[in-house]
């Protein structure tokens, strides 16, 4: 964060700001060659601005200052070169003038050093002599001055030299005791570890003498020059042995620091993945990010787009002038061995051993240096700070201190030297035997800069086999890139053609995939190779089908299969058959769980994969007979579902929940229908691939199964129930198999699944598990690394506590969002954040961040070119500006609201499939059309949304268009549409009440926004019917007999009334309400409120 200090001010011509600590030639006693050496002035062209960060160091120097008002406090602040000193230096000094010290700041030099320069530029501050003006103190300073200067006083000509130097430390402590008399003394020095001997002793001296006088020292320092440096260690030692300093170490900037100084130097917000490169180039040094960032601008590599600067791509490797100049002025004062070694060394890596270099030089040079030389020619380059001695025992033995230094040592290699250097390191790494997979990619890229092409070749294949089957996509990327250049053999080239697409293939990434096929697919006819062809054309056929083209990929697999048959390829045609099958079915194999009967075409995908198991069980290929015999258990699943949205349509449902309910079993009911005997076929087909995976070992396979087999044994249910509880048994049934994957597998399966129910309790409105569920998926994805779900689990949790009413906690998950997008933006998550902060600010009742987010969620979608998101952030906003502006009467939002709904069903009818997004935006026209008293429009709006949820078989229960469908049809629907509406509600209402386990969670979800208005539209409750009457002589499924006041129990129960409350508005005491209530639950049969009052949502109006 910024630390506020008052900024230090500049103009536009360069030239420093006038402050009175700063020493400059004005009134100067000091020849005007001598005294601008030790001025801080030139800093104050490039340290502008607030301190960024650093807190800690401010509170400690804050303090530290308060202090110095009674007696002598030092501060010494030590860090590398960089790493922000100066710009401390110069905050503290503001600080100290704003709280009425006399501020002194002055720095030393590396090249200029002269007797009492540093000293004579702190008595000869402008600041310091308008401070003591007039008083007996300016005397004494001018005596001091004189001294320094080499001109003695009459009568003291012939003192020796050591007398005077003597005398000269003593007239200096007395002028600093005197000066503090008229205020405080605040002493900043930088790079004291440049200062030369005789301040040096000047200041250990006056410490002693001053030491109760208020004095505040402030030593900037860089450790690895200071240590050489005896006068100053002294001077150090001294203030610690007082007690009288405090030492502060600042070290890097985190990626949140460093993105703050640069947008601080760009005067804008920056795009986080810039953010990232500035910060990983730069290794959150502030004096490299400050260039780094100046640099960008003044070559055009950053730009604004969008009010937000964004870094081009060709910047990561991009050193800055004053970063250059800074390593390589250090770097030419090594010796010339020193310079060798470490350039010898900048091959080896970062971080390299004295043995590892020795064993190069020796092959190169023809004889082995002994480590310990070589660590006297690279001690120079340690004080120099160019290098870091590791501790004993650790793996290496020095590290460069940034990977710029490292650059630009290796620089200073020849061609030819490097070369052999590169060269040197594959020998050395090859002599053990076959290399490590994790050493594979190193070696690789040493052989490719030795010009070992041949080597290079191969090392690069094994290397990239490697990373791919790590699920390192991008690493196999980035070898295959470096090595295709290099390779000459046609066999390596296919090689490393066949690896990127596989490469692109995990990744997803199917545009650069399709552009890659084609360089293949040249190769191909090139060599004449008709099998390589065949390949090409399934890998096209993959790619298609991944980039949502179905229909083209399995035109060329259905191609491909046919030429197979014919020329005997069976393996080919077996190949063609699977990849035809996840055409047709719309899914990769092993991930569907439930094709989409709509938009795939499961009778050709069934036969596809019979024949596909057909010929694997002729080929004995295991693997392929398993997938297949799984993807045909899925494609059977998928009809079950099918059937059962038949019985939805047909109003047949009813009847198998109501036996469900009377206490039947669902296998019962099933094995009395039509779907029995599919039920049994699924469970035979996917046993029998689960025990071929077993027996090969495939653990993704038995896993995908598994689970498979728990859908089937729980989808009934879950459909029938609306219940996220049997996917919960799913997630445990998975969990119980840890012997069969490992640990990472089995956490990886855990966070899908815990992920999983929590979008299914959103989809079908489970309070307690979405919140839950989402809470503890969120908490996983973090500890895993997993942004996509860290960001989508926050999101989905803020979103069901806004249904809930709670937007204050929705506000703090939204932020945990907002951090996941910061650490892995992506164009997505900044829409879908930008989506949920107007769904907030509309929960919120701000109509204009609710305008202002949800308006650049649409533009965002625009400007990435995508027509679908597009037509969802408008329904979105339909949506919203109509709530909003019907609730406060805005024209502006209503007006918005139209104008939005009607462009997105526009677009909604340009788009593939069934999008529920013109529903939506009808779903908000109805809104508008029943608050202008519209009510035949309102009614067919509402019409049309539900025939859109029939028509396109939605599971989910869209809560956000049914209910405005609803409101529609009450205004002027038929009387039997009115009461099919309300009949359907209430059996919502009843599902949600049923599967909410946690009573607490049931009743605010009741009393909350959504539950509220669902509760209002069900209705008036009239009897509710009988799950088990009590009654043995009553006529099963008959409703017992209830009265007036058991009535209103039952009511009072469906607003989630606690109760107390109840009690209150029977007017009855609270623990009769309690024993008429335990009564009430045994008549009907509920064993819980819950299911109390779900029986009396479903039995309102019977």
């Amino acid at each position: 964060m910024a630390v506020p200090t008052t900024p230090i001010p500049g103009d536009v011509s360069g030239k420093p700001p006038e402050l009175p600590w700063v020493q400059t030639l004005g009134g100067s006693a000091l020849d005007p060659r001598i005294q601008p050496q030790c001025s801080l002035a030139v800093q104050l062209r490039r340290v502008t601005g607030s301190v960024v960060g650093r807190s800690t160091e401010l509170s400690a120097i804050e303090h530290e200052l308060h202090g110095a008002r009674t007696n002598l406090s030092a501060v010494t602040l030590e860090g590398e070169p960089g790493i922000g000193k100066t710009r401390l230096l110069l905050a503290t000094a503001e600080l100290a003038t704003r709280t009425g010290f006399t501020t002194v700041a002055v720095t030393a030099d590396e090249e200029i050093r002269g007797p009492f320069l540093l000293g004579q530029s702190i008595f000869a501050a402008p600041s310091l002599r308008e401070a003591i003006a007039g008083s007996p103190a300016e005397t004494s300073v001018q005596r001091v001055i004189e001294a320094m200067s080499g001109r003695d006083e009459p009568g003291l000509e012939g003192l020796s030299r050591d007398a005077k130097l003597l005398r000269t430390f003593d007239l200096a402590g007395v002028a600093l005791g005197q000066a503090t008399q008229e205020k405080p003394l605040a002493l900043l020095i930088d790079d004291v570890q440049w200062a030369d001997d005789d301040t040096l002793r000047m200041l250990r001296y006056a410490v002693r003498a001053d030491a109760a006088q208020p004095i505040f020292l402030f030593l900037a320092i860089r450790p690895d020059e200071f240590a050489t440096v005896t006068e100053a260690v002294n001077f150090v030692a001294d203030l610690e042995r007082m007690g009288l300093v405090h030492r502060l170490r600042p070290g890097r900037f985190s990626q949140v620091e460093s993105g703050e100084l640069a947008k601080q130097a760009l005067g804008g917000p920056i795009e986080p993945s810039s953010i990232v490169a500035i910060h990983t180039q730069s290794e959150g040094v502030p004096f490299i990010i400050e260039e780094l960032v100046r640099t960008y601008r003044e070559a055009g590599m950053i730009q604004q787009v969008d009010g937000v600067w964004t870094l081009g791509r060709n910047a990561a490797k991009l050193v800055p002038s004053a970063v250059r100049t800074l390593i390589q002025r250090r770097a030419a004062r090594l010796p010339d061995d020193a310079r060798s070694a470490l350039a010898d060394a900048a091959v080896l890596g970062r971080s390299f051993s004295l043995r590892d270099l020795s064993a190069v030089r020796s092959r190169l040079d023809q004889a082995e240096p002994a480590p310990g030389s070589l660590a006297d020619a690279l001690r120079p380059a340690v004080t120099a700070g160019l290098l870091l001695e590791q501790p004993e025992g650790s793996s290496a033995d020095y590290t460069f201190t940034h990977e710029q230094v490292r650059d630009l040592a290796m620089a200073e290699l020849s061609q030819t030297r490097r070369r052999g250097v590169h060269g040197a390191i594959v020998d050395l790494l090859l002599e053990g035997g076959d290399p490590t997979p994790a050493a594979l990619p190193m070696i690789a890229s040493h052989a490719l800069a030795a010009g070992d092409t041949e080597r290079a070749a191969r090392l690069s294949i094994d290397a990239a086999r490697a990373a791919l089957q790590a699920n390192a996509a991008e690493e196999a990327l980035r070898l295959v890139e470096q090595a295709l250049p290099t390779v000459t053999s046609s066999q390596d080239r296919r090689d490393l053609l066949c690896l990127r697409d596989d490469a692109y293939a995990v990744s997803r990434n199917t545009t650069d995939r399709l552009e890659g096929l084609a360089e293949l697919s040249a190769l191909a006819e090139a060599m004449r190779d008709a099998s390589l062809e065949l390949d090409v054309q399934l890998r096209r056929a993959a790619a298609l089908r991944l980039s949502h083209d179905e229909e083209a990929a399995a035109e060329v697999a259905r191609r491909v299969r046919d030429r197979a048959a014919a020329s005997g390829d069976q393996a080919t045609e077996l190949r063609a058959d699977l990849e035809l099958g996840q055409a047709l079915l719309r899914s990769s194999l092993g991930e569907s769980f439930g094709a989409p009967a709509k938009e795939s075409d499961l009778d050709r995908a069934e036969q596809t994969y019979r024949a596909a198991a057909a010929l694997a069980e002729k080929l004995g290929n295991d693997w392929a007979l398993a997938a297949s015999l799984r993807e045909i258990g899925i494609i059977l699943l998928s009809g079950l579902r099918l059937w059962f949205g038949e019985q939805v349509h047909a109003g047949r449902v009813f009847e198998i929940v109501g036996r469900v309910a009377a206490g039947e079993t669902v296998d019962a009911v099933l094995d009395s229908t039509e779907a029995g005997p599919r039920a049994r076929e699924i469970r035979q087909v996917l046993e029998r691939a689960l025990s071929i995976y077993e027996r090969i070992g495939d653990r993704t396979g038995v896993m995908s199964t598994v689970i498979a087999m728990a859908y089937v044994n729980y989808a009934p249910m879950i459909h029938i129930s609306s219940s996220a509880r049997h996917l919960e048994e799913i997630r445990r049934v998975t969990n119980r198999m840890s012997n069969l994957v490992t640990e990472s597998e089995r956490a990886r399966q855990e966070l899908q699944l815990l992920y999983g129910v929590h979008l299914y309790a959103r989809a079908k409105v489970v309070p307690d598990l979405m919140v839950a569920r989402g809470i503890e998926a969120h908490r996983m994805a973090k500890v895993q690394g997993d942004r996509s779900v860290e960001f989508l689990a926050a999101g989905g949790v803020a979103l069901a506590l806004m249904d809930l009413g709670e937007v204050a906690q929705a506000d703090e998950w939204l932020s945990r969002a907002a951090a996941a997008v910061a650490a892995s933006p992506t164009s997505l998550r900044a829409r879908l954040l930008e989506t949920w902060r107007g769904l907030l600010a509309a929960a919120q009742g701000d109509p204009a961040r609710m305008r202002e987010h949800l308006e650049r969620a649409v533009k965002m979608a625009t400007d990435n070119g995508r027509p679908a998101a597009r037509c969802e952030a408008l329904a979105t906003l339909a949506l919203s500006a109509a709530t909003l502006g019907v609730a406060t009467n805005d024209a502006e939002l209503l007006e918005l609201a139209e104008r939005s709904a009607t462009e997105a069903i526009q677009l909604n009818g340009t788009l593939p499939g069934h999008p529920p997004w013109g529903a939506q935006s009808k779903a908000a026209l109805a809104i508008l059309a029943v608050a202008q008293g519209d009510n035949e429009e309102a009614a067919a709006l509402g019409g049309q949304i539900v025939q859109y949820v029939q028509d396109a078989d939605r599971e989910d229960l869209d809560l956000e268009m049914l209910i405005p469908a609803a409101r529609g049809i009450f205004a002027a629907g038929p009387p039997e549409a009115q009461a099919m509406a309300r009949g359907f509600l209430r059996l919502l209402l009843s599902r949600i009440v049923a599967g909410t386990v946690d009573d607490e969670m049931r009743v605010q979800w009741l009393r909350g926004p959504v539950g509220k208005q669902l509760t209002e539209l069900a209705g008036p409750m009239d009897e509710p019917m009988a799950a088990a009457p009590v009654d043995a002589g009553a006529e099963p499924g008959m409703p017992p007999a209830l009265d007036e006041l058991d009535r209103q129990l039952l009511h009072l129960l469906t607003q989630g009334s606690t109760n107390r409350e109840m009690a209150n508005e029977m007017k009855l005491d609270e623990a009769a309400v309690s024993q008429r209530l335990a009564r009430l639950l045994a008549t009907i049969g509920a064993s819980s409120r819950a299911q109390a009052t779900s029986f009396a949502f479903r039995g309102i109006g019977t």
